[in-house]
């Protein structure tokens, strides 16, 4: 168990699991310090300790930045978790969670500890998935466009001139009506995987996704879910959407405390 934090070291804190739980065997983000834990309130508190300027004032500032620094801890970090995930639910917290003592640990483990294991109970046996998904949207077009034609929805004059005009006029709708038409896709998408989920959240898009969806799943699940996607891709091919499924990760997108 880690002691009192000196005025120059901090408490940094992983999550919260049961207290069945032990440390993982390894050192912690700045690879100097052992994992350790602390017990109150009937949670576990994974922490170690690291230096308070490290993270904190202008030198934690500009090491936050910096990513030759940032990324081993980063990892670190993530490893723990994963550690953790084997022997049960854990409440993982965002990197560089610290606590100037374990007094002050303590008084947030009580004030939470409710929430916190209300949300151990929901994850338990779980694992969270993330589906990603982009969209070649010329692509997608042309499979419109294509697909009309061949339905009869669509039909071009004989003349070539106005035949290119009118195509021209149906690709313009086409494409005006595309997020429409995207937008019942992801609605058709989840409903197909709905099923087979315990939780789920819409998280950020970023660059060019248009989905980016946080599942989280029983273990028994995972290998159906994975099937489903891979049916859904090849179905969703032709029409240019790519899918990227990553996992298993701790459940981040389902542990998101709320600041009192």
């Amino acid at each position: 168990m880690i002691t009192e934090a000196q005025t120059t070291q901090a408490i940094y804190l992983y999550g919260f699991t049961l207290p069945n739980s032990v440390a993982p065997p390894i050192l912690g983000v700045d690879n100097q310090h052992p994992i350790g834990t602390h017990q109150c309130a009937g949670l576990n508190a994974v922490i170690s300790s690291v230096p308070l300027s490290d993270f904190t004032g202008e030198i934690g500032e500009t090491n936050v930045q910096n990513v030759a620094w940032l990324t081993p801890r980063a990892c670190r970090h993530a490893l723990v978790a994963d550690r953790l995930m084997v022997q049960g639910p854990v409440y993982p917290l965002p990197f560089g969670t610290l606590f100037s003592s374990l007094i002050a640990l303590e008084q947030e483990m009580q004030c939470r500890s409710i929430e916190v294991l209300e949300v151990l109970r929901h994850i338990t046996g779980c694992q969270e998935w993330s589906l990603e998904a982009t969209l070649d949207r010329k692509q997608a077009v042309d499979s419109l466009f294509a697909e009309g034609l061949h339905s009869g929805r669509f039909c071009l004059p004989e003349a070539a001139g106005r035949r290119h005009l009118e195509e021209q006029k149906l690709r313009r709708t086409l494409a005006t009506e595309l997020n429409d038409w995207l937008a019942q896709c992801l609605t058709s998408l989840q409903d197909e995987l709905h099923p087979l989920m315990r939780d789920f959240r819409s998280r950020r898009l970023l660059d060019d996704k248009v989905l980016h969806w946080a599942y989280l799943l029983s273990e028994e699940k995972v290998a159906a879910f994975q099937q489903q996607v891979t049916n859904i891709a090849d179905r969703y091919e032709t029409y240019g959407f790519s899918f990227r499924v990553t996992g298993p990760w701790a459940a981040y997108s389902f542990c998101q405390l709320v600041a009192s």
